[in-house]
């Protein structure tokens, strides 16, 4: 059984891959039908959209169904059908302000679905292939990938960056095959590309509602319900009086501007992509889950009334304002590892939790408190600026980070070294052989260490005896579900439960005390205990008041106290790999995300049914599960202040003897990784395991290798095991198969990924592979390749990030027919490389020059892998060559093109390596190119114009011909380069024209 999936990349694919005439779509008024689709299979919606105004027709009356679309052509499709008008800045060398498509352009980049080249080029001329268009209408849309596309004869070999695609849009039944297949290397007709938005426009009216103007939407007074997904991408906007059933996205088009949700409820995820530094205004509304990734420039995001915020997600910096405290505001926020270095994060407000994943991020909290701050093990040089408005209940510290400013922390955390904190700490714990800067002096020791400042008349070592007068005043009671701790002042001898009149609320509803499960006082403690309320749906989010008065004029207690707790909590469920519960599973809880050593706040043991439920304040946990037989795992747990949710866990059973267990675990994004094992079979070929892929490899009746554990939800884990070893090379790599909207954040490389080897029923992994953070984009982490021979097994560590997936000799095949023919189209391509090349004298620079001009229709992909220069007796004299003076790559890395003329004395030659690749096999040819010099094609050209004058004069008009050619025999023999490159410029114009 495979998966659905969306592929990551595909949105860097149309920087990469996508290159898309527009002559044509202005001039004819909508009022006329077209003269060219009376019989044409696309008459009406060519004829609908001409009516509406989508298209526009020619001079000459015609619209031109089966003309190819262009890149520039096709935005301007989608910007006029989708009523996107938000542009936003482009800087494309070969797109100019005064170019018709300047706009349309703009556009597409602002609303992220096709963008430029790395090169800073957008080729708006260049045809869309059905394949391209695929991958632009899955990110348009947001479209899941799928492996639909291995249905279809043509398109079960296409490339990895379209594919996933291809079967998306063949699911969501935007694009078909027919009885030639799908066709995905044809060009797009305008006619196609009008039929296929017209259907992704009718699904996009009955799933989303979409608000690209600004305006005020939603009624003045009531609500409405909207059931799809919501976008707001304009603005000065306000959206009011509106529950959303599924995600609200603000897109791009806001830019800078501001914009206002005033009484809205978000059910599902609310991403923000625009919004600038004065705000997003978020007024009396209810959020469960906010994104925030804006590509440049932070965002304010102000909270208003009673707006909540159960977990805000940061993967760009931001400005988090809460305006007042009627409400929890912001709950639980989240500084991502995708927020680049060098950002800022201010915050001004109260907050229950904040967890920090980035790395050289400044976080400023401008004023306020909050009251877990917790930065991860991989979270590496950040700067927080604690001012004197500022405070940190706790403050745990697992990386290098400098804490500066006059607020005030109450206990600090410690468990790595490079930590300085400048303001002032009540309690400073630090782990063992850490020692650490704080407030000026340098702590630590051997064993774990405490700085500890108290007032002396707070260290009590008896409890106080009862005053004999006592005003009345009002205490704070700190609780916790399950316990409500009196101030030591009010702890006096012999004060018993008889002294106490209790008064209890839950959500402001009375509750009797009695329904507190064992309800006592306990004087060693100082504190009043009960049974925890259990952390369930019907509870979750409620707040349980308590008052405690004195019970009458005799009672110890003289004065009343008075607090509260909210009842929050984790709960999930523990499963072994066939989904059978896990029962006495030790789970403990450390906070913060990644936390694996130090101090434990908390133990649990999963029940019946691999059950667990426990009390715990907001924030984000680590979880560390443990029991004999199982492998030591860790999944992360996020505990919302008012959102009831369940987080399940993977116990990973230890492997047998002999067995192999490849482990994969990563962060919250990408959300879908994939491993893959590609293994020696017993019948002489290959295997490929992967989730994409086969589950299992049998051969004769025998498990070999099997996916256990698919995890398409985040963090992982996902585990192959090596059943049984057979002689060969093993190779494991794994992919990022998930999407975050149009944005690249989602990268393999920032993802904390991890990769654990276990060998037989060890409890500790033989090998241990962390991914490099390289910052880049790259789709395919190579993790290592595995021996095994004779029982033995040798590693090779290559931990490294690529752009294609790697080869392998047992890559599977279906049988030995199928093997044998990829590998004879892939030599038959191959044999039709020249194995010499000499440069016409026609050559221009930037002209792509096609090795092979012959090519046969096959799933051959070709790529240029070297280019060298070769140094002859006659260059290796002259002035230095370098790899890229004359000859470079295409913009599709699959031919080459002349660089600049070369103006030399000598004709240089190149020996450029071309890779033929199809699936996992590959070989490879040299080509020898020569670039000639630019007197030799002077020469050439010159001859060829004097043979064309020879054979049409005086018949035909020759006299522009005889002008060039008369000005290169004119050519003095110490002409510059510029003008023997003009001459020949000319020369070539005028040759074109015969």
């Amino acid at each position: 059984m495979t998966k659905k999936k969306v592929q990551p990349w595909a949105v860097l694919l149309l920087s990469t891959f996508l290159v898309l005439p527009m002559t044509g779509f202005t001039g004819m008024s909508t009022a006329h039908a077209a003269t060219d689709t009376q019989n044409h299979w696309a008459k009406q919606v060519l004829n609908d959209w001409q009516t509406k105004g989508y298209i526009s027709g020619f001079e000459d009356g015609s619209l031109k169904p089966d003309q190819s679309v262009t890149r520039s052509q096709l935005a301007a499709l989608i910007n006029k059908a989708y009523g996107f008008t938000q542009a936003t800045s482009i800087h494309y060398t070969d797109v100019q302000s005064s170019d018709w498509y300047y706009n349309d352009v703009a556009i597409a980049k602002a609303e992220g679905y096709m963008e430029g080249y790395k090169d800073s080029t957008f080729h708006p001329n260049q045809q869309v292939s059905r394949q391209e268009l695929a991958v632009i209408l899955t990110t348009l849309k947001k479209l899941k990938s799928s492996n639909s596309a291995n249905t279809l004869t043509d398109t079960v070999n296409s490339p990895s960056w379209s594919k996933g695609s291809i079967g998306a849009v063949i699911d969501s039944g935007l694009m078909k095959g027919d009885e030639k297949g799908f066709r995905p290397k044809d060009t797009t007709t305008r006619a196609e590309a009008v039929t296929v938005l017209d259907r992704s426009m009718q699904a996009a009216t009955s799933a989303a509602t979409v608000y690209n103007t600004a305006g005020v939407y939603g009624p003045a007074s009531g609500q409405q319900s909207l059931a799809g997904n919501v976008q707001l991408n304009a603005a000065g906007s306000t959206l009011r009086n509106t529950i959303i059933e599924g995600d609200l996205l603000l897109g791009e088009g806001i830019g800078e501007g501001d914009l206002l949700l005033d009484h809205v409820t978000v059910k599902g995820t609310t991403t923000i992509n625009g919004g600038g530094s004065h705000s997003i205004h978020l007024k009396d509304s209810t959020f469960a889950n906010v994104i925030v990734n804006k590509k440049s420039g932070n965002v304010r995001l102000v909270t208003a009334g009673s707006t909540t915020i159960q977990q805000l997600l940061l993967q760009s910096g931001a400005t988090l304002e809460e305006e007042t405290s009627t409400a929890s505001g912001f709950s639980n926020v989240i500084l991502s590892s995708f927020i680049p270095s060098g950002s800022t994060v201010s915050m001004k407000g109260h907050f229950d939790a904040v967890d920090v994943a980035s790395s050289g991020v400044s976080i400023q909290l401008e004023s306020g408190s909050v009251e877990q701050l917790a930065v991860s093990a991989n979270a590496a040089n950040n700067r927080i600026n604690l001012p004197t408005a500022a405070s940190i209940g706790t403050l745990s510290l697992n990386a290098p980070t400098t804490v500066n400013g006059n607020g005030t922390i109450n206990q600090a955390y410690i468990r790595s070294a490079g930590v300085a904190i400048t303001p002032r700490v009540g309690q400073t714990t630090l782990s063992s052989g850490i020692t650490a800067k704080v407030q000026g002096d340098t702590l630590g020791a051997p064993q774990a260490t405490t700085n500890i400042r108290k007032d002396d008349d707070k260290d009590k070592t008896s409890p106080p005896s009862a005053p004999e007068v006592t005003e009345p005043q009002t205490y704070n009671l700190d609780m916790i579900n399950g316990q409500a701790t009196l101030p030591a002042e009010l702890a006096y001898a012999g004060l018993n439960m008889s002294d106490m009149k209790i008064t209890v609320t839950l959500d402001g509803k009375p509750y009797s005390p009695l329904l507190l499960t064992s309800l006592h006082y306990d004087s060693a403690s100082h504190s009043l205990r009960f049974a925890p309320f259990t952390v369930k749906e019907v509870n979750y989010g409620k707040i349980v008041q308590m008052t405690v008065e004195p019970s009458g004029p005799s009672s110890l207690l003289k004065a009343s106290l008075k607090g509260s707790f909210r009842i929050n909590g984790a709960v999930g469920r523990i499963a072994d790999l066939q989904g059978n519960g896990v029962t006495d599973m030790l789970i403990s809880f450390r906070r913060g995300m990644d936390v694996r050593t130090g101090p434990i706040v908390t133990t649990t043991e999963s029940g019946r049914d691999g059950e667990y439920r426990l009390d715990l304040p907001p924030g984000v946990y680590t979880a560390e599960l443990q029991k004999d037989g199982y492998l030591i795992t860790y999944v992360t747990v996020s505990v919302l202040a008012e959102q009831y949710t369940e987080t399940d866990a993977v116990a990973i059973p230890n492997a047998e003897q002999d067995q192999i267990r490849i482990v994969l675990t990563w962060g919250e994004f990408p959300q879908d990784e994939d491993a893959h094992l590609i293994g020696p079979a017993g019948d002489g070929y290959g295997f490929h395991i992967s989730p994409t892929d086969d589950h299992n490899y049998i051969y004769n009746n025998e498990v070999y290798a099997q996916l256990e554990q698919d995890q398409q939800e985040s963090y992982g884990p996902e585990t192959i095991t090596i059943r049984k070893r057979t002689d060969g090379e093993y190779l494991f790599y794994v992919t990022n198969y998930s999407a975050m909207n149009s944005s690249s954040a989602a990268t393999l490389s920032r993802s904390s990924a991890r990769v654990e080897v276990y060998v037989g029923d060890a409890s500790a992994p033989m090998k241990t592979y962390d991914i490099p953070n390289t910052g880049g984009d790259e789709m395919v982490w190579r993790v290592f390749d595995l021996e095994v021979k004779d029982g033995k097994l040798q590693f090779w560590d290559y931990n490294s990030l690529f752009d294609i997936v790697p080869y392998s000799p047992y890559m599977p095949v279906q049988d030995r027919t199928q093997l044998n023919d990829w590998k004879q189209q892939m030599n038959d391509e191959a044999d039709l490389l020249p194995a010499s090349l000499t440069l016409p004298y026609d050559t221009t620079p930037q002209q792509a020059v096609e090795l092979i001009t012959n090519g046969s229709d096959s799933n051959v992909e070709r790529t240029i892998t070297s280019i060298k220069p070769v140094q002859t007796s006659t260059t290796a004299n002259s002035s230095t060559v370098t790899t890229d003076t004359y000859l470079g790559l295409s913009d599709y890395k699959n031919n080459v093109q002349l660089l600049q003329y070369n103006g030399s004395t000598d004709a240089q030659q190149y020996d450029v390596t071309v890779q033929f690749n199809i699936q996992s096999l590959e070989t490879s040819r040299v080509v020898r190119i020569t670039v000639p010099t630019v007197d030799t094609w002077l020469s050439e050209a010159a001859a060829e114009a004097q043979t064309l004058i020879n054979r049409y004069a005086p018949e035909e008009d020759t006299a522009q011909l005889q002008a060039a050619l008369t000005r290169q025999q004119a050519l003095a023999n110490d002409a510059t380069v510029p003008d023997k490159i003009a001459t020949l410029k000319q020369l070539n114009t005028e040759l074109s024209n015969w």
